[in-house]
């Protein structure tokens, strides 16, 4: 017998059938208007009325996510359909172009051109340093001043790699 918590928001089960809360349903259909329109995850769960689960009146952002993420409501694996399937992807979208990372726009170049540590090929006596390096951390009482003194030379070949790139 399914039990009650185990169900999706916007469903319960008559006569061993999925079904669908009327209530809930609504409230699943609200989330995906408020959020194709432009609200946020949190704003939409402050504003929930109807409770997720008994005994947890309040909503946070990530059971609004889990509404919006839930392919349940297109009327798969027996479950009746709640939303269109337009909604369900356009809300997808939204989402994912709301959690892509965007590069910052570019800067004027100065005169020189600034590097990063990856423009460097590195040598084999810093791969072989870098190596020995994490052998010693990785042994069970590492010599401190040792390590310490290995990481300053490892950092003084690369920059020097660096240096060299430049030229």
């Amino acid at each position: 017998m399914l039990k009650n918590r185990n169900i999706p928001f916007g469903y319960c089960v008559i006569n061993g059938q999925y079904a669908i809360n009327e209530k809930e349903a609504e409230a699943v259909r609200k989330i995906f208007e408020e959020y194709i329109n432009g609200k946020s995850l949190k704003t939409i769960a402050a504003e929930m009325q109807i409770p997720y689960n008994s005994g947890k009146a309040v909503w946070n952002k990530n059971m609004v996510c889990r509404v919006l993420e839930n392919s349940k409501y297109l009327g798969e694996n027996g479950f009746p359909k709640i939303i269109l399937k337009e909604d369900f992807e356009q809300a997808a979208r939204i989402k994912a172009e709301r959690n892509t990372y965007r590069k910052p726009a570019p800067q004027a170049e100065a005169q020189e051109p600034k590097l990063t540590a990856t423009e460097y090929e590195p040598t084999e006596e810093i791969e072989q340093m870098t190596n020995e390096i994490n052998r010693l951390l990785d042994s069970e009482n590492p010599d401190k001043n040792t390590v310490e003194e290995l990481i300053i030379k490892c950092a003084q070949l690369k920059y020097k790699a660096i240096n060299e790139v430049r030229k």
